[in-house]
């Protein structure tokens, strides 16, 4: 695989057409848990499709539920969601006219790393084959 000198990423990332929930986090708390769908997703953030622009540097909670790559179906099967906080870092319009934003996850348990991590690498495996 080549990289592009001005790629930065620390992970790989995958396309993904799974969804996710997410929550801007304020004072006070007025917000509620809003879908998205999921364009990308890699061990340190992930690229969505949401319904309005959010704030530059807002920070979210972002819960995935990524499939369950035990599975002989993974896209089929869910083992529980993946939770963490993230922040904005990117936002664009994509062909279609929807709003995508794309956040880095700032503070995600070890455990659901690794278990978004090796859900990439799967998904790596599939789309080589």
């Amino acid at each position: 695989m080549v990289v592009d000198a001005k790629e930065r990423r620390r992970y790989a990332r995958v396309p993904s057409q799974i969804r996710l929930r997410y929550q801007v986090l304020q004072i006070p708390m007025k917000s509620r848990m809003k879908e998205g769908r999921i364009i990308d997703i890699s061990g340190g953030g992930v690229a969505f499709v949401v319904d309005a622009p959010l704030n530059d540097q807002d920070v979210l909670k972002v819960e995935v539920q990524i499939p369950d790559y035990h599975k002989p179906l993974p896209e089929n099967q869910i083992f529980g969601p993946v939770v963490s906080l993230a922040k904005v870092v990117r936002q664009w319009t994509n062909d279609n006219g929807e709003h995508c934003v794309a956040v880095k996850f700032v503070d995600i348990y070890t455990k659901h790393q690794e278990e978004l991590l090796e859900y990439v690498l799967r998904r790596l495996k599939r789309l080589r084959k």
